[in-house]
């Protein structure tokens, strides 16, 4: 006998043996009792979260199958899409290759070798943790079947009127060319400026001061050109007589609404904010509770657009000739927090 316990020889042959005799399949007599397992990416390592839930997987499903229950614990892997993308891109690039000079056939043979490689690993990990789920249900995301029951789930959805296509803002990668999750986002401080750009204001209109403009302070210069509205807190004395009147674009000659919303910090910069419901989350918000347009001025790179792309027919334009171009009266520098990090720009 050793001296000491051997724990990987001991528990690798047990639960080969286990596994072998079939004894983590479904064969109770008594009511069903299953539980698929939360299904870890096929990307990476297994960690201290799926060793602390697993452990509590377990417990449940062999006290019940100790209960002569009908028992199964289904184990699986997800296909987590993006990141696998960028895990294979990596690799390619050390290559000097990227995905376009492979073709789209090419590269999908590249990420299915990955997830092979992989998910292999995870599983052996599940295997040593002494899991005790039947490996001969083992399913993947991505699997034809799956795929099928989640088309099926969501067309059932959309004849029933539950779901519906609709225009949203979204992470999105200029590298990846895709939609991104907030869990995928890392916003981090930085140091930029707070740009004053007058607006002028239609019909002849002049604020409490007797200007003809009213100025607006953003750290965010380049996204004016998909500008929907000028917000102003409705309780501010200075701009309460301008609500419902208009300004004009500087640049584009599109007229705009001033809007009245608590949103509005009345504090800060000069109380006038610019709305850009398509390309800021807050802005988003504050263009539903008035129904503004989403007007879109970037291309799937982050380029500006040569033409704009509005989501709704309500924006109002003129081609009013004007001197409406945008004046920078000064600039300051202020922290500001930026969003998104996505996952194809992190080291």
């Amino acid at each position: 006998m050793d001296k000491t316990y051997q724990p990987h020889a001991i528990e690798t042959s047990w639960y080969q043996t286990w596994e072998s005799n079939n004894y983590f399949a479904p064969q109770g007599a008594g009511e069903p009792y299953t539980i698929m397992i939360p299904p870890p990416n096929v990307t990476g390592s297994l960690h201290m979260g799926h060793g602390f839930n697993n452990a509590i997987m377990d417990a449940l499903i062999r006290f019940r199958r100790m209960q002569g229950r009908n028992t199964l614990w289904q184990p699986g892997t997800d296909h987590a899409g993006i990141a696998t993308q960028m895990v294979v891109e990596r690799q390619l690039a050390a290559q000097g290759v990227s995905r376009h000079d492979l073709g789209r056939e090419k590269f999908l043979e590249k990420v299915w070798q990955w997830k092979e490689e992989s998910g292999g690993n995870i599983t052996r990990q599940i295997r040593r943790l002494g899991s005790s789920v039947d490996w001969s249900r083992e399913r993947f995301t991505m699997d034809e079947g799956l795929s099928e029951a989640v088309k099926e789930a969501f067309v059932r959805l959309h004849e029933d009127g539950l779901i519906y296509r609709g225009k949203r803002l979204v992470n999105w990668d200029t590298k990846l060319h895709t939609a991104i999750s907030d869990l995928e986002v890392e916003n981090h401080d930085e140091k930029g400026h707070l740009w004053h750009l007058r607006y002028p204001l239609a019909d002849g209109c002049k604020t409490a001061e007797g200007l003809d403009y009213l100025v607006v302070a953003t750290t965010r210069p380049e996204t004016m050109l998909g500008d929907a509205a000028i917000a102003v807190h409705p309780e501010d004395e200075r701009y309460k007589s301008l609500i419902g009147r208009h300004v004009m674009l500087p640049l584009v000659n599109r007229l705009i609404p001033i809007v009245a919303d608590d949103y509005v910090d009345r504090e800060f910069g000069t109380g006038c904010v610019k709305i850009t419901p398509a390309h800021d989350f807050n802005d988003y918000e504050v263009g539903k509770r008035h129904h503004l347009p989403l007007i879109n001025i970037f291309d799937q790179n982050a380029c500006v657009l040569a033409r704009a792309r509005c989501a709704t027919s309500t924006a109002r334009r003129t081609t009013r000739s004007t001197a409406a171009c945008p004046t920078a009266t000064r600039t300051w520098t202020a922290s500001t927090r930026a969003r998104p990090s996505s996952p194809s720009s992190r080291p």
